[in-house]
């Protein structure tokens, strides 16, 4: 358990909330009804937002405090996996399983984060816990203790249902493990255990029945993406989540997976009476997971139901093990457990410290914004519900627009609101996040593209910031800039000759295409105090912010690309060098040019001053 507690424990608010996060700490902010009301308009059911925001209001709203509700939701589960792994075996197996789950990284992951999945695999855990038990006092016909357990499985289920509604994969093993031990009964048993069972399951559904009709309508339009994969493929990774979670590669851990795989079917083949119950407890989430498409980066959480399961079958193999196969056991359980040791610690390292797994920041993104603002600055949230996670680190949200939020997507309208947005401001700061879901054509970014000059963009794992200025008044000239015979430049304009450190350099150039263009190039804007030093600022950008690829350019159609160069604030008074080329994406080579200010890979534009 200090073991357990130091792992859910350590760097716990090291990274930022999320998305979702940040739509679980938005209903916390509401009351308990409008939490209700508001859960019937989400696809996830109220339960957890309700106990979060009990739990907030004793504790505070920090991050640390949010996420620390499901570290101490896991470490009951890990005592619950030691009660089930003495109850299907003994002592041994029970500590066993409790060692396993306390550094189990897939429950580790979620014991770290404000969502409600640690604790539907908790009420996973002692739903199952409860219905082994039922059926041991059932033998014992101790009236009072079936009772209690019988009332306790029905509460049980419930609150799991309310929860997430991904408990019903437990609920289906737990039937599958009764029809199972039903078949193994004589006529009398068999016809008592089965009406039994019947009310329970009956009882779960009568309390129930008044979130019903939503959880139907919320699961039948799921906007579930569905994905078929190769068997090959999918048993890999699905056996790599089971055994060491989501922060680790099937290529680095293949041993570890091979080690594990059979230790648990020694588990299982040795098993007692009650392993059915554990082995459909791994069975039915990973099938109907299967069964549904549902393996994908956003529903693959789901698993974490049955890593459980997955640590108490393998601590009875290891019991198995070292109890009958004496010296050879011990030795060969010790270099197991060795291997699935190590296996778990290259996945915790990257849970911790691994850049390519952690969580979209948000701290960081709404820091460096409120860092760089300036006045004139709005901000554009593309994506639903963003601005739920926004506001837990920026609860003023002053100058933020949420766009690409009608449903369904109105362009007109959409456009409008811009062009009304840029009226009032000079600088537009866009965070991309879900757009294809939010914005499917990417109107919101065309426009920017098209009409604003795209200066700087950066991202926060897979959070995409993009900054813009808005167009100043320009006047555009003539130019002939021959590529190559590929491409030609036609006009340019450039906002003004004179700048100060800070300011944005808006250029805007009309291309078009001489000839077929079967590959993608892109087009370089440099400042030079030196044409033969390295730029002292530039934007390197695909046609139109990459929104009009030159391998989609019609010969002689004018393209009117827009790209905004930001001076920085150390750049000397003088006069500077403003020259625009082009380069392939593959390889970098660039394409000559032919004109009268030929600088070989160069056009030059304009000698810009710059003065503080």
């Amino acid at each position: 358990m200090f073991l357990a507690t130091y792992l859910r424990f350590n760097l716990i608010e090291s990274q930022s909330l999320w998305y979702d996060e940040g739509n679980s700490v938005k209903m916390i902010s509401r009351s308990t009804m409008e939490i209700v009301s508001a859960a019937a308009l989400d696809v996830h059911p109220p339960g957890y937002y309700i106990l979060l925001k009990a739990w907030s209001v004793m504790m505070g709203g920090s991050e640390f405090v949010l996420r620390s509700l499901s570290a101490f939701v896991g470490l009951i589960a890990v005592s619950g996996m030691y009660l089930i792994g003495k109850i299907i075996g003994n002592y041994l197996v029970g500590i066993l399983a409790a060692v396993l789950g306390s550094i189990h990284p897939g429950l580790i992951y979620y014991s770290q984060e404000v969502r409600m999945y640690m604790l539907c695999t908790l009420l996973s855990i002692v739903i199952v816990y409860i219905s082994i038990k039922l059926r041991d006092e059932s033998k014992k016909e101790n009236t009072t203790l079936i009772t209690i357990w019988r009332i306790l499985f029905v509460l049980c289920g419930v609150a799991g249902l309310y929860v997430h509604y991904s408990f019903g994969f437990i609920l289906v093993a737990i039937n599958f493990a009764c029809i199972y031990e039903v078949i193994t009964m004589n006529r009398e048993s068999r016809k008592r255990i089965l009406i039994e069972f019947v009310c329970l399951q009956l009882g779960v559904v009568v309390l129930y029945i008044p979130w019903l009709p939503t959880a139907i309508e919320h699961l039948v339009s799921w906007p579930a993406e569905r994905v078929s994969i190769s068997t090959e493929y999918v048993v890999w990774e699905i056996w790599s989540w089971l055994s060491f979670g989501p922060t680790v590669e099937v290529g680095d851990i293949m041993l570890g997976l091979v080690c594990l795989g059979i230790v648990v079917t020694i588990g299982l083949v040795s098993g007692g009476g009650h392993m059915a119950s554990i082995a459909t407890w791994i069975i039915a989430p990973v099938g109907l997971i299967l069964v549904f498409g549902l393996f994908s980066e956003a529903f693959e959480k789901f698993l974490v139901l049955a890593v459980p399961a997955v640590a108490i079958v393998a601590a009875n193999g290891f019991e198995r093990l070292i109890r009958y196969f004496y010296v050879p056991g011990r030795i060969l359980s010790l270099l197991t457990f060795g291997m699935i040791i190590n296996c778990t610690c290259l996945s915790l390292d990257n849970m911790y410290h691994n850049e390519y797994y952690r969580r979209d920041d948000y701290r960081s993104l709404v820091t460096d914004i409120l860092y760089k603002y300036r006045e004139g600055d709005a901000v554009l949230l593309n994506a639903p519900n963003q601005a739920e996670v926004i506001s837990y680190y920026y609860p003023s949200m002053e100058n933020v627009f949420q766009v690409a939020r009608t449903r369904p997507f109105d362009t007109h309208k959409q456009i409008v609101e811009l062009e009304t947005i840029a009226r009032s401001y000079s600088r537009l700061i866009g965070v991309f996040w879900g757009e294809k879901q939010a914005d499917p054509e990417g109107v919101v970014e065309k426009w920017l593209n098209s009409e604003t000059f795209k200066t700087t963009e950066s991202w926060y794992g897979a959070i995409r910031v993009a900054t813009y200025d808005v167009a100043d008044e320009v006047y555009m000239k003539e130019i002939d800039g021959n590529f190559d015979g590929v491409i030609s430049l036609h006009r340019y304009g450039v906002n003004s000759r004179e700048f100060s450190p800070g300011d944005v350099v808006q250029v805007t150039l009309d291309w078009s295409a001489s000839t077929e263009i079967n590959s993608r190039y892109k087009i370089f804007v440099h400042i030079y105090d030196d044409v033969d030093l390295p730029p002292i600022a530039q934007h390197d950008s695909e046609p139109v912010g990459g929104s009009m690829p030159t391998n989609l350019w019609e010969n002689n159609d004018i393209v009117t690309d827009m790209h905004g160069i930001y001076i920085p604030a150390n750049v000397k008074e003088g006069i500077y060098t403003l020259a625009v080329g082009i380069y392939a994406i593959e390889g970098g080579k660039r394409l000559t040019v032919v004109s009268e200010q030929n600088m070989a890979d160069r056009v030059v534009l304009e000698r810009i001053s710059i003065v503080e």
